[in-house]
């Protein structure tokens, strides 16, 4: 069994990967390798930083804090372009990113997974202007769920 974060992460890479318009890449699952100019554009998606907080403060006497915690997980969505004679790389990553948004927004609560639909909480652009000009553009969302303590595999 996985995690509900990993369970959760995967149903967003699939919601990525479903009905993506022309010109949307398929959605890879934590590139660790940079890909090269012939592979733009690029999609990846990854996880960051967790938070957990305990739903109440422990009982007199105890060191229980109860049977749920509350998740906060930072996902990453990473866009890769070059830039064309026809079309600025922002303007291209723009696009994507766009759909991205859509697209994790229609996914709702992940099946059930999450407790409400992904937030965007801003996007990054960079740009390195090189032999091929390039531009990374990385939208961060934080997804909410929650899981019995100390069992992360489980529903509350």
């Amino acid at each position: 069994m996985s995690t509900i974060r990993e369970q959760i992460v995967s149903a967003a890479v699939l919601a990525l990967a479903t009905g993506a318009p022309t010109g949307v890449p398929t959605p890879v699952r934590t590139r660790l390798d940079s890909p090269g100019a012939d592979q733009l554009p690029a999609l990846t998606v990854y996880q960051g930083v967790e938070t957990v907080e305990s739903m109440r403060d422990a009982k007199t006497g105890t060191s229980s804090r109860g049977p749920i915690v509350r998740r906060s997980v930072l996902l990453s969505v990473e866009v890769l372009t070059k830039a064309e004679a026809s079309e600025e790389p922002d303007k291209a990553a723009d696009m994507i990113l766009a759909w991205a948004t859509g697209s994790l927004a229609a996914a709702g609560s992940f099946g059930g997974l999450a407790n409400g639909p992904a937030d965007e909480l801003g996007t990054k652009f960079e740009y390195e202007q090189s032999e091929t000009s390039f531009c990374r553009a990385t939208q961060t969302f934080r997804i909410e769920y929650q899981t019995r303590t100390g069992d992360a595999e489980s529903l509350t």
